[in-house]
C-alpha cells in the first residue's frame, strides 16, 4: 500500500486529529468504568438496603424501581459509549492506515481468527441489561410471594 503524501499542515492535522481520538477513547474508557464503580456500589447499598427493610413492601417497591430504572440508564449510557468507542477506534485506524506507521500501532481491532482480540465493549451493556432483569425479577417475586 502506498503512503499518500501529505503537505505539512496535512501532518499537523492528523496529528491532532489522532491524538484527539485517542484521548476520547482514553476518556470513553475511564467514564465507562467510573459510572460502573458507581453503580456497583449504589446497588450493594440498595441491596443491603432491602434486605434490611424485609417486610416494608412500599419501600422495596420503591427502591427495586429505582434499581430498575438506574440499570437503565446505565444500560443507554453503556450503548452510547460502545458506539462512541467504536467510532473513535475506526477513526484512528483510518488515520493509521494513511501513514506507514501501522506496524507501532496496539492491537486495538485485529481480524482473523487467530489475531482476533475478545471485544469487551458488549460486556458493559449485558452487565446492565442482566443487572435490570434481576432487579425486575427481585421486583416480581417479591410482588407475587408477599
Amino acid at each position: 500500500m502506498e503512503t499518500p503524501a501529505f503537505t505539512p499542515s496535512e501532518k499537523r492535522v492528523l496529528l491532532v486529529l489522532f491524538q484527539q481520538h485517542w484521548e476520547n477513547v482514553r476518556h470513553i474508557k475511564n467514564e465507562r468504568l467510573s459510572f460502573t464503580n458507581m453503580y456497583c456500589l449504589v446497588a450493594a447499598g440498595i441491596l443491603s438496603l432491602l434486605h434490611s427493610v424485609r417486610g416494608d413492601l412500599l419501600l422495596e417497591f420503591a427502591l427495586l424501581v429505582f434499581m430498575t430504572a438506574f440499570s437503565v440508564i446505565g444500560l443507554l449510557t453503556s450503548l452510547r459509549l460502545k458506539v462512541e468507542l467504536e467510532h473513535c477506534l475506526n477513526r484512528i485506524e483510518a488515520i493509521v492506515a494513511a501513514t506507514p506507521l501501522q506496524v507501532f500501532m496496539p492491537p486495538v481491532d485485529h481480524h482473523g481468527a487467530l489475531t482476533r482480540l475478545p471485544k469487551f465493549r458488549w460486556l458493559f451493556p449485558w452487565f446492565y441489561g442482566i443487572a435490570m432483569f434481576g432487579f425486575v425479577a427481585i421486583m416480581v417475586t417479591r410482588l407475587v410471594f408477599k
